[in-house]
């Protein structure tokens, strides 16, 4: 009899604490199901204003007399049309504007940026919404070669592409005009594209583009992040928005 009244204590003691993990799974689920702002960005923006931090990186971001250009103001612009939310533009150096994004006095920051660990450390990133592939292009008319070995190869004066090209055994020579050189170039298809060059099949790096926002706001995210994922065209964008520099 005793065995049977142990039983029957520890097994209503298991019951209540299944109903209780049960209740708190129930109030945590809401929580999963709907990414929430720390400061509430997303009731914000609604209606309201979209503080955007930008620095110039054509094609990128082009600072014009009239407004931001470019492809992450079109981005930017097409959202809060979205939202109903008017854009405060702030412009700055990329350093700058991720310590007032730190300090939440932007929404986002938009430059170009690419995925890195130093940039992520500061700030909330966007999964990458597109990748620049880095190439070697040539003339049209010109056979393109099988390596890039011994290769003499174009590359602006400051670049990312140089220790690239070097491990590939090709010989990267900066020059101060890089739209003026009249061989072999290095830099992303769609700049080649644009510069009528032909791209070759090597994929020398990948540059991958995000935006920063403040961290923590869990909604505002989603909702950037839906809105890159639908935007499409972005190569054949860029290639316009160069050939127009």
């Amino acid at each position: 009899m005793k065995t049977k009244k142990g039983k029957g204590f520890f097994g209503s003691q298991r019951a209540l604490l299944i109903v209780v993990l049960g209740v708190l799974l129930a109030l945590a689920l809401p929580g999963c199901r709907y990414p929430q702002d720390i400061e509430h960005t997303m009731e914000r923006l609604q209606g309201g204003a979209l503080e955007v931090g930008l620095t110039e990186n054509p094609p990128w971001v082009v600072r014009r007399e009239d407004g931001p250009a470019g492809l992450e103001p079109d981005i930017i612009r097409s959202l809060a049309e979205r939202l109903n939310a008017e854009i405060r533009w702030h412009w700055g150096s990329e350093d700058r504007l991720l310590a007032a994004l730190q300090h939440r006095q932007l929404d986002l920051v938009i430059g170009g940026l690419t995925n890195s660990s130093r940039l992520s450390q500061q700030a909330a990133l966007t999964r990458p919404y597109y990748q620049s592939r880095y190439t070697v292009g040539f003339p049209s008319g010109i056979p393109l070669p099988t390596s890039l070995e011994g290769l003499e190869v174009a590359i602006p004066p400051v670049n990312h592409m140089y220790t690239a090209l070097k491990e590939r055994n090709a010989k990267p020579i900066k020059v101060a005009s890089i739209t003026r050189a009249e061989g072999p170039v290095a830099g992303p298809t769609w700049w080649l594209s644009a510069h009528g060059l032909v791209a070759g099949p090597w994929e020398i790096i990948t540059d991958k583009q995000v935006m920063a926002l403040p961290k923590g706001e869990n909604a505002w995210m989603l909702a950037l992040q839906r809105h890159l994922n639908g935007y499409s065209n972005i190569e054949q964008r860029l290639q316009q928005l160069e050939a127009t520099q």
